[in-house]
């Protein structure tokens, strides 16, 4: 489960890249979930989370915040509490992993002439089908495979926006000074790297327990529960080496996606901290367990504090 919550985290850029596209849940075995069934019944709006994924990270005499997040599903504006967003509003500089809005995102995910259809075979473009409807699969055909891959991860998931693309929204409004982590084409190439035709055929083939796992993860993320969240990875490696994987390049797929990432980020962390400290929103995954962001820092002498509202 964890490299499919790492392609949850990850799909913001996806999602800001095809903002022109198909709609990411169409079709079949589409989910109305908690958090936009209030929209649709005009219900009150769910109360914000008890228990957000949010440090304080201390050296120096300085601080800096760090929200873990969640890409999709969770709507930052009704669900950040106040202790969250008046940290943010205090914060003079915002960091996220990638500019979402980055021109070079729309360009890595042109159609091209290679054939989904033909690259699946007929049984696992007809799981496709069945999953997205016809028509949203026949969009996505000549699209690279981690498009149709980054919309399962999604499935069952509310249709939020991006809680990163909120929060940079509001830092841009504020005149933060923003820093970005990573290039968006580097998260694009490592997804373009591992979620392909052999990912998605695993996806296709494991799809209600994705499902499951996924609102699992985000029933956790909702609840704060850290350890929880990190559970929900424990059985994934076993689903990979019956789908093909080797034990290698499943470790080396998790490096990639997420352990080398989050030791490419601390240079830029550690400047943003010296400089006067700063809030830090990034995919919960990269702030939890060890290699963890939040582990680097710990080792290179900060002081991690969870906080709680």
């Amino acid at each position: 489960m964890k490299r499919v919550v790492v392609f949850v985290t990850l799909v913001a850029a996806i999602g800001a890249a095809c903002k022109q596209g198909p709609h990411p849940t169409a079709g079949t075995g589409t989910t109305t979930t908690r958090e936009t069934a209030h929209a649709e019944t005009n219900a009150v709006p769910p109360a914000p989370l008890a228990h957000p994924l949010f440090w304080s990270v201390e050296k120096a005499g300085k601080t800096t915040y760090f929200l873990g997040t969640m890409h999709t599903g969770v709507d930052a504006e009704t669900r950040l509490p106040a202790i969250v967003w008046n940290t943010f509003h205090r914060a003079k500089t915002f960091a996220m992993e990638t500019n979402l809005d980055d021109p070079q995102a729309a360009s890595l995910l042109q159609p091209t002439r290679r054939s989904l259809h033909q690259d699946l075979g007929d049984d696992y473009w007809k799981k496709l089908e069945d999953a997205m409807g016809p028509s949203v699969a026949g969009a996505l055909d000549h699209l690279p495979p981690m498009v149709s891959a980054s919309t399962l991860a999604m499935r069952g998931l509310p249709l939020t926006t991006a809680m990163d693309k909120v929060l940079s929204a509001h830092a841009a409004s504020e005149h933060k000074a923003l820093v970005f982590l990573e290039p968006v084409t580097r998260q694009l190439a490592i997804l373009d790297k591992w979620m392909d035709v052999k990912a998605l055929k695993m996806m296709l083939d494991e799809l209600p327990g994705n499902e499951q796992r996924a609102q699992a993860m985000l029933d956790a993320y909702l609840e704060g529960d850290e350890h929880k969240i990190i559970a929900t990875s424990d059985h994934e490696k076993d689903d990979a080496l019956q789908h093909g994987y080797t034990a290698a390049e499943y470790d080396q797929e998790m490096d990639e996606l997420l352990y080398h990432r989050n030791a490419s980020w601390i240079d830029a962390i550690e400047k943003l901290h010296a400089e006067g400290g700063g809030f830090v929103a990034v995919g919960a995954m990269h702030l939890l367990g060890p290699r963890s962001v939040l582990e680097l820092l710990a080792h290179q002498g900060y002081q991690v504090t969870r906080i709680a509202p």
